[in-house]
């Protein structure tokens, strides 16, 4: 199969994504294989069940894979969730400052346009599309991207800067199952989604957040208190301090790297 470094579709229901998942030949499956399979497709947990409704929402998406990709590699999968007043097309520069190599990406396009300052952003208090939840879409094209690639389905990390920052927090919170661990970079922790009665299943799960020094006092006072709700949710928050906010294109984004890899190795030892 021919590679790609970075794929941009624009509707779920045709382009470049449908043609890099393979079909599934039910008939060839196994007879109890077959059962499991169907069980499956029917069930809530399968993306055929709201595929038209996302393929309707057309909502952007880019898909980062590595120049030398490797098919007997299970790569991690970085869920991007870019900074304000840009789009979906951050992921290649964030990519490439976080590692070239080592990780298969996917990101969205931020669901409020910026009318200010050019670009998108996210709108945390309301993550649809049209009809479209961001969980739906992120389950739908995750199960395809592994379908198409070897993705590790234990070692997909949610990431995001700024807002981006605040709806990867948003989606742990809604979905600890599904990921790894989030990396959140100078959250704005104005979502509201950290409240007790919904933070649930985070126990053990890693959280790297960065905080900058010169962020507003409201801004550092929300910080402080979601790391100290996260913490006692059973969450492992590391926190970063810094000077300024992080830059997610510049060399200050290899503390992703080194910290999912920690992660990825703590994981290994146990």
């Amino acid at each position: 199969m021919e590679m790609f470094n970075r794929v941009r579709s624009m509707s779920f229901s045709s382009g470049e994504m449908d043609s890099l998942v393979p079909k599934i030949a039910v008939e060839m499956l196994p007879v109890e294989l077959r059962e499991l399979y169907e069980n499956w497709r029917t069930s809530d947990a399968s993306p055929d069940q709201y595929s038209g409704s996302v393929a309707e929402s057309d909502w952007p998406v880019s898909i980062y894979v590595p120049e030398r990709y490797e098919e007997s590699y299970a790569y991690p999968l970085i869920l991007w969730f870019h900074s304000d007043s840009n789009d979906e097309d951050q992921l290649e520069q964030v990519m490439n400052a976080v590692s070239s190599q080592n990780y298969m990406g996917l990101a969205l396009r931020g669901n409020h346009e910026d009318m200010v300052s050019g670009g998108f952003r996210w709108n945390p208090s309301s993550v649809q599309f049209g009809s479209v939840p961001l969980t739906d879409l992120l389950h739908l094209t995750t199960c395809r991207l592994r379908r198409a690639f070897h993705i590790h389905s234990e070692r997909i990390f949610l990431a995001g800067s700024g807002h981006g920052a605040d709806i990867a927090m948003q989606v742990l919170v809604q979905k600890p199952d599904w990921f790894a661990g989030a990396v959140l970079l100078d959250p704005f922790c104005d979502s509201g989604c950290l409240k007790s009665d919904r933070v649930t299943g985070l126990r053990n799960k890693p959280v790297l957040m960065s905080v900058a020094r010169s962020c507003q006092r409201e801004t550092l006072a929300r910080c402080v208190e979601s790391v100290r709700t996260l913490r006692s949710a059973g969450a492992s928050v590391d926190v970063e301090l810094t000077a300024l906010p992080v830059d997610p294109v510049s060399n200050e984004a290899r503390m992703i790297d080194h910290w999912v890899m920690g992660c990825i190795n703590r994981e290994a030892l146990v």
